[in-house]
């Protein structure tokens, strides 16, 4: 069995369930420039990757058009989006397990670093965590790459070997595997089973308990 010292988590979908929050959001800044709403399938696709990625992707819109959508949405979630969301049941016991153990917890995600501490903080899981890491706002570095390499940068971190990446979509997957680490892949977010084969997650995991299981062994 692998030893891994630093487990990075994604939030969304991982960590929390946002989606709802994420969702209405959307929702209100394509309301505001009178854009007409997609499937609602569509909506759980974009929940997860970079808003300019999903915008362009499963809307088809320009990026001028996506820079407003983007403005409006950061500033309806800053105010009470992202207060609509919850810890996934089992989570924090399995952070506190890990913490107690010894090991290094971060945070790596794509949500812009401004709402992720908004978040974390607001959640009262700041106690957990050795490093928050998240997206800039602009799009200089907003890939799942970026935000791993500036994680690891802060703890320091000398053998990738040793680190574990612990997400729900195929984002986390690919940004581990581009950095060389080993990524988990969780079924209680937004991801599939079909998208984690597709992708060659390491390990894919049926509950939070499970990372436990993964990384101490019990």
């Amino acid at each position: 069995m692998k030893t891994y010292d630093y487990i990075l988590f994604d939030l969304d979908g991982t960590v929390t369930d946002s989606k709802r929050g994420i969702i209405t959001c959307i929702k209100y800044a394509l309301r505001c420039k009178g854009i007409d709403f997609p499937e609602e399938s569509v909506f759980d696709k974009m929940v997860g990757p970079p808003f300019r990625y999903s915008m362009k992707e499963f809307l088809g819109l320009d990026m001028p058009m996506i820079e407003q959508l983007i403005a409006l949405y950061r500033g309806k979630y800053e105010v009470d989006g992202w207060c609509d969301c919850n810890i996934y049941d089992g989570m924090v016991d399995v952070l506190k397990t890990l913490k107690a153990a010894g090991k290094k917890l971060a945070i790596a995600t794509s949500k812009p670093w401004k709402f992720t501490d908004i978040m974390i903080k607001g959640l009262d899981l700041m106690q957990y965590f050795d490093f928050v890491g998240g997206a800039s706002c602009d799009a200089s570095k907003e890939t799942k790459a970026d935000v791993i390499n500036l994680v690891l940068d802060n703890l320091g971190v000398s053998d990738k070997s040793r680190v574990l990446m612990v997400g729900d979509r195929l984002f986390d997957i690919e940004g581990a595997h581009k950095v060389g680490l080993d990524c988990a892949a969780v079924l209680w977010g937004y991801g599939s089973e079909q998208e984690f084969k597709e992708y060659k997650a390491e390990y894919i995991l049926q509950a939070p308990q499970d990372i436990v299981k993964l990384v101490l062994g019990k």
